[in-house]
This record gives structure tokens, C-alpha cells and sequence, in this order.
């Protein structure tokens, strides 16, 4: 019998497990240093390695890749001119097997960037890419091209910065910040429109009636898309009655106010490893 496939995979997990797969290209040009290059197969082993420190062998046991997804990454890669395969010396050809990589400067800049792009990223990647900031990153700075030199000055000031750890959590922190902001707005209005609902009721208003009132004590978030009066209106009878009667309470309460509660955690949490990180680098070598 065939499954249809989940859309994860109709995605592909390259694109699902982005941050890590970058992370895993880094580490595997890092390691590869000393002979000659990286290949598929050690871009595969970081993966694994990196998502099993997040748990996700078991919170998300069905996300891996495959050496093909990851060869196909490389192929893109070298296409962009972020990587470039090196010959198998000792076979005297190129083999998919054995076919070793190399990183360019390009791209070791502008994978940096982008596993450091990490706007409103979950907690636990956030965390990862700060524990492989504070592990990996000198390992990134020493090599490019496979070998031993040092980037280019400006190029290891940019990777530098964008995988400073403190910056990571600094940056983090504000975004999280600026959700927990936005939740408990959310949970405040929620209870403003569901005591507003109450009393028209008690009145005998109609839901149109309701619908407006809601819409004069302010707009919801998707209120572009489609105005409030139009969505309640538009529900068959028994949803719009729920709405009217429990809808805003029970999103304030079942969702808003125990997501407000999570991310309160948090951000008290990224705000001690930003304090931690910050009292140890005067430290640091």
C-alpha cells in the first residue's frame, strides 16, 4: 500500500532542517582541513550529530537526510560558487562516493550569515546555534579552501560577528521579547472583547451587533485579510454562537496565556546565558 508522502517530505528536509544542515557544512569543511576536503558522508554525520544534541532523534525521529539530498545540496553549493569538489587524488578520478569539498570564502561567509539568521527561530535551534558559535567557531575562522590559511581579514571579522554567541542570545532575547509583548496583547484583548461579547448578549444584540462593538474597541491582526465582522458572520450558525459566547476566553486562556507563560520562561532563560556569556568573555582568549 503507498503512503502519501507527509509535507515534510514533499519539501524535502533540507529545507525543514536548514539551520543544522548549514551548520553540518561548516563543521564538515572545519574537520576536513587536514585531508584535502569534506565529503557527503561527513556533512551527514554532523547533521546527525547536531540534531541529536537537540533531542530531535526523538521529538522529530523521521526527520534525517540522505546522502543524495546531501550531494545534491553540494551540487547547488557548487554552483553558487560556495564550495568546489576536489579530485580524489589517490583514485585519480571523481567518484560520488568519495568526491571531496571544499568551502570557498563566499561560502563560508554566507553560510555563516544565514545559520545566523535565526528572526523568531524555536528556543532550541536559537540554543544550538549559539553552543556551535561558542564550539565551532574558532575551527570556522583557521580554514577556507580545505586547507590552512586564514580567511581574509574582512571576511573573519564578518563570520566573527555574525557567530558571536552573545549577539546570537542578544538578538534572540529582543525577538522574544517582542512575541511575549505581542501574546500578552493578545490574551489582554482577547478578555476585552470576551467581557465586550457578554454584555451585548445580556442585551440581546445580534452578532452583527457584536462584530462591530468588537471592531470599535480595535482591529485584530488580520484585519487586512479580512475585516472581523465579515469572518464571524460568515460561520455557520453552532461555530458562530461559540465564538460569540467562548471563542475569545478559551484562546486566552488554552493558548495565549500558557504561550505568554512559556515564552516568559524564555526570555528569563536567554537573558541568564547572555549574562553568563557576558561575565566569562573578558576571559576569553
Amino acid at each position: 500500500m503507498n503512503r502519501t508522502p507527509s509535507l515534510a517530505d514533499r519539501l524535502g528536509h533540507v529545507t525543514t532542517q536548514a539551520t543544522f544542515v548549514q551548520a553540518a557544512l561548516l563543521a564538515a569543511h572545519g574537520a576536513g582541513a587536514r585531508t584535502g576536503g569534506f565529503r557527503a558522508s561527513d556533512v551527514r554525520f554532523f547533521f546527525l550529530l547536531f540534531t541529536n544534541w537537540v533531542e530531535h532523534d526523538v521529538t522529530r525521529p523521521s526527520q534525517d537526510i540522505d546522502l543524495t539530498q546531501v550531494r545534491r545540496t553540494l551540487e547547488r553549493l557548487c554552483r553558487s560558487r560556495w564550495a568546489e569538489p576536489r579530485d580524489d587524488a589517490a583514485r585519480g578520478r571523481k567518484s560520488p562516493r568519495g568526491q571531496r569539498y571544499v568551502l570557498t570564502e563566499e561560502g563560508v561567509v554566507s553560510l555563516a550569515e544565514e545559520l545566523a539568521d535565526l528572526d523568531r527561530a524555536p528556543l532550541d535551534e536559537t540554543l544550538f546555534v549559539a553552543c556551535f558559535a561558542a564550539s565551532y567557531l574558532e575551527a570556522v575562522l583557521a580554514r577556507v579552501r580545505g586547507q590552512a590559511p586564514a580567511l581574509s581579514t574582512p571576511a573573519r571579522r564578518r563570520v566573527a560577528r555574525m557567530l558571536d554567541p552573545s549577539r546570537i542570545l542578544r538578538e534572540a532575547r529582543r525577538s522574544t521579547a517582542a512575541v511575549l509583548a505581542d501574546l500578552e496583547e493578545r490574551v489582554r484583548s482577547s478578555l476585552v472583547f470576551e467581557e465586550a461579547a457578554r454584555d451585548a448578549l445580556a442585551k440581546e444584540a445580534s452578532a452583527e451587533e457584536v462584530a462591530r462593538r468588537w471592531e470599535s474597541l480595535g482591529s485584530y491582526q488580520l484585519h487586512r485579510v479580512r475585516p472581523l465582522a465579515e469572518v464571524l458572520l460568515g460561520l455557520p450558525d453552532d461555530l458562530r454562537r461559540f465564538e460569540l459566547e467562548k471563542g475569545m476566553g478559551v484562546r486566552a486562556r488554552l493558548l495565549f496565556e500558557p504561550l505568554a507563560e512559556r515564552t516568559r520562561a524564555e526570555l528569563a532563560l536567554l537573558e541568564r546565558l547572555e549574562q553568563q556569556l557576558s561575565s566569562r568573555e573578558p576571559t576569553r582568549r
